[in-house]
């Protein structure tokens, strides 16, 4: 047997302490003692160094497979308690504390990611204020093409519908954002819907809004790049409805949240998943039904996202050029009364440079 030196010994001597400071015994490890015995001086019997390693491989091998299934064991048990839990509470058969919704939430969110066909590199941002959900995923639509823009000033360029609630009346979300962005939901806040996001979305990219629409419509645009942010529910579904000051009937419901549609599975015209971010829990996948069921609340409705701006001019230019869907050509405006026909606005156009310009090839005029 060759006799160990100091060094080596030692060496031999850190790797058990390490693998018993990692790997500690109890409830995951009930036969641990068994597979890596306690006295770590029957590792220096091994005839070399080779050895001991070797053996001390093994034992990590074998420890390692037993806390991997127990560990998944674990997993699958929390997860089918607060799957149940979350149930009956969905059910209004319980109640539950908003932390437990939460966690809940989390775990369910965890063991239902998974690989898309297509997937979007969008990368997950959390909402800052209580019912910012909308202002968070066009933050994270705008980020994917490098637009980075604060949640403060999306915000500051959103519209705000300042109608108190009261006798069934309060605010319009097609106007602008109802009741208090750090607010309570259906308390004293509520949100806002497509067309005023759309339209914040458009002082930065080219947006379009998707009314009535359905899971091959989202699955072609994420097949083409682009993401979408659809409206839908968090928590227990609940239909509501007031009028706004204006007269008009207001459709909504308990939870109104949004999330951000960033990939796919199976083919664009019958996907058979979608992966969403959602800006409190962060990724998901959810079967298409599931995708449906949650965006068929509020209509199935979206804003959908994309690379380039709609309206640019050249800095201290006022000469307006709209960009193709496709982002490739600009064409002129030729006056502002046809940009104003168009749905444009001057404080829609997106000043840029010269380098950038000239990227976009030179089209037709729009004289109408």
């Amino acid at each position: 047997m060759d006799q160990l030196s100091v060094s080596e010994m030692t060496m031999l001597h850190n790797s058990w302490r390490n693998i018993n400071r990692f790997l500690p015994g109890g409830f995951f490890l009930p036969n641990f003692p068994r597979v890596c015995p306690k006295d770590e001086r029957s590792i220096f019997k091994e005839p070399s160094v080779a050895a001991g390693v070797l053996r001390l491989k093994a034992w990590y091998t074998t420890v390692m497979k037993r806390l991997a299934i127990q560990t998944i064991v674990l997993l699958l048990l929390v997860a089918g308690v607060s799957a149940a839990a979350y149930g009956l509470w969905l059910a209004h058969v319980i109640e539950l504390p908003s932390v437990a919704i939460r966690s809940v939430g989390r775990v369910s969110g965890l063991l239902s990611t998974g690989s898309s066909t297509v997937e979007l590199p969008v990368a997950f941002h959390r909402q800052e204020h209580s019912l910012s959900c909308e202002i968070a995923t066009l933050k994270m639509a705008l980020a994917l093409y490098g637009t980075e823009v604060s949640e403060t000033e999306l915000i500051n360029a959103l519209p705000f519908d300042p109608t108190p609630k009261g006798g069934g009346i309060w605010g319009d979300p097609n106007k602008g954002f109802v009741g208090d962005i750090d607010g309570r939901m259906l308390v004293d806040g509520y949100g806002v819907y497509w067309d005023p996001i759309a339209k914040v979305g458009m002082k930065y990219k080219r947006t379009s809004v998707l009314r009535n629409s359905n899971a091959a419509a989202v699955a072609a645009h994420i097949a083409a790049g682009r993401p979408v942010i659809v409206w839908g529910y968090f928590g227990r579904y609940k239909a509501y409805s007031w009028t706004s000051s204006s007269g008009t009937p207001v459709r909504a419901v308990n939870g109104e949240h949004t999330r951000i549609v960033t990939g796919f599975s199976g083919p664009v015209s019958a996907p058979t998943s979608f992966t969403i971010i959602d800006p409190i829990y962060g990724p998901a996948q959810w079967s298409t039904a599931k995708f449906v069921e949650n965006w068929t609340s509020l209509g199935q409705h979206g804003v959908v996202v994309y690379p380039e701006p709609r309206w640019v001019r050249v800095k201290d230019n006022p000469r307006v050029w709209e960009i193709s869907e496709d982002g490739t050509t600009r064409h002129w405006v030729r006056s502002p009364a046809i940009l104003y026909a168009r749905g444009g606005s001057m404080d829609l156009v997106l000043a840029i440079d010269n380098a950038q310009i000239v990227r976009y090839r030179i089209g037709n005029e729009i004289a109408k």
